[in-house]
């Protein structure tokens, strides 16, 4: 009879010695031959499983089955549209809120301010 805790072995792969794992792996093998007498093995002690699973026959009917449904994430360059992963911001077309008593208004413009600070800073 195959017990939980030499499914687990396999499972895990942790055994104390080689001599064990073959023992589990031929109980094992004798018990899906039928020459066993195996208890159905219980979801939470299988390990390694996916937190969901989604069962369908393709994966909309798995997005189904999951509430997931469909996306509408549409690409493009409008503010209600996702970016592509190929695209470029310029510095002066992201805005950001001025820091440390600047006016400027875009990363570019206050990179600038930050830049003629320092300056000042460093000079003699």
């Amino acid at each position: 009879m195959v017990t939980m805790t030499q499914y687990a072995r396999l499972n895990t792969g942790t055994h104390d010695d080689v001599n064990q794992a073959v023992m589990d792996i031929t109980v094992v093998e004798n018990d899906l031959d039928g020459g066993g007498d195996a208890s159905p093995v219980a979801w939470a002690d299988i390990t390694g499983k996916p937190t969901v699973i989604a069962a369908g026959a393709d994966a909309a009917a798995a997005r189904t089955a999951i509430g997931a449904g469909t996306s509408s994430l549409t690409i493009g360059t409008a503010a209600a549209t996702a970016a592509a992963g190929n695209h470029s911001h310029t510095a002066t077309a992201i805005t950001a809120t001025a820091v440390g008593g600047g006016t400027a208004t875009n990363v570019q413009a206050i990179l600038a301010e930050l830049a003629a600070r320092i300056a000042t800073l460093e000079a003699p």
